[in-house]
């Protein structure tokens, strides 16, 4: 007579689920857990008898368990074998990413009792996957920007004599009318001056964009370069940019000034953006901000639509972007990292009444050479 009874049948049975790194629970039809494996058991932080006995939506979260387990167990209590895949939050456990199998069971009256829920966690995989592909958009972008950079500097440099010496003729053809007193065409004559000087200005702000040095930059000098460099896509929308930040408000970084002003780009263009879908008729984005002892605090608020409360928990997150197309989602994203590993500084999202604010905080100093 075999040893192998049906009791040590079940003990074998249940060692053997407890040794697999997939998480596994059995589930009845009224959403009862009913058993569940160690590595299910573990993921949430709890003892057997905390889950088994518990309905779902107790253990992994109401979100989870409507949007994206209960059609699925289901369609399995139907009698379909389902499988799905994908980025879960659980509200006990931390993010992760799973394939999950729904196998109903059966009782020998072949009705089904039940669901076995398989679940294969792919996170660590996932996100190496994930961080190639980030590393690899974020050389395209490094790349796209150095180009950007060699084009604006050779268009410096081929502006800056022919710029120089219609300075130059300026300056003659005045003192000329001084000469003969051609009072007449003075207003011309300073109206043209005021063109040469903005030209001047614009060029010195793209070179300045392109400018791979440190030093003490002044936030107010920064952002209006960025302004004027957005100026056509300000107008085409009929926003007004108002910058009130003092003249005295400044940082010392070791890092190119270029990073910084790509960082105020990104966040001002996305301000930009967010009007695009707006009817708003008095459309602003304001930049204010202020210093304490250690940090510089700035603040760009718009008074667009906002954006909603998962939006915002993402919103710093790669690929995710209200547009669509795979090139965008990456903006804020890129800003984030810059802002946060290489200016050793933070940035949040503060809820307001009307539009989308963002704080960012840049130490003074010490900034990590880069």
């Amino acid at each position: 007579m075999s040893h192998f009874t049906e009791y040590t049948s079940k003990i074998h049975l249940f060692h053997l689920l407890d040794q697999t790194d997939d998480k596994l629970f059995f589930i009845d039809r009224h959403y009862i857990y009913r058993a569940a494996n160690k590595a299910y058991v573990k993921g949430f932080n709890r003892q057997v008898n905390e889950i088994i006995g518990c309905h779902i939506q107790e253990i992994i979260g109401t979100e989870v368990f409507e949007n994206e387990m209960k059609l699925n167990l289901d369609r399995a209590f139907m009698g379909e074998k389902v499988e799905n895949e994908g980025w879960f939050d659980f509200s006990e456990s931390n993010r992760v990413y799973l394939i999950v199998r729904y196998c109903p069971t059966y009782s020998g009256e072949n009705d089904i009792i039940g669901v076995v829920v398989t679940c294969t966690d792919l996170t660590e995989h996932k996100r190496l996957q994930e961080e190639k592909v980030l590393q690899d958009k974020l050389l395209l972008e490094q790349t796209r920007m150095a180009q950007i950079g060699e084009v604006v500097a050779f268009i410096a440099h081929q502006w800056r004599r022919p710029l120089h010496t219609l300075s130059t003729y300026l300056l003659r053809i005045r003192r000329e009318m001084e000469d003969q007193s051609c009072k007449g065409f003075h207003k011309e004559l300073e109206r043209s001056e005021e063109i040469l000087e903005h030209l001047s200005q614009s060029l010195e702000n793209l070179y300045h964009f392109h400018s791979d040095e440190g030093g003490t930059i002044k936030i107010k000098t920064s952002i209006e370069e960025v302004g004027r460099l957005l100026e056509p896509q300000l107008n085409a929308g009929n926003i007004v940019l108002t910058i009130t930040i003092s003249d005295a408000v400044t940082i010392a970084s070791y890092l190119p000034v270029n990073r910084l002003l790509h960082l105020f780009w990104v966040f001002i263009e996305n301000a930009i953006e967010a009007f695009e879908k707006s009817d708003r008729e008095n459309k602003k984005i304001i930049v204010g901000g202020y210093e304490d002892n250690e940090a510089v605090i700035i603040d760009i608020q718009d008074n667009g639509d906002g954006i909603t409360r998962e939006q915002g928990r993402l919103i710093f997150k790669a690929g995710v972007s209200s547009k669509e197309g795979e090139s965008h989602g990456y903006g804020l994203y890129f800003a984030h990292k810059i802002l946060t590993e290489q200016l050793g500084g933070s940035i949040v999202l503060i809820p307001v009444d009307e539009g989308t604010l963002f704080r960012l905080r840049l130490p003074k100093q010490h900034f990590t050479k880069g």
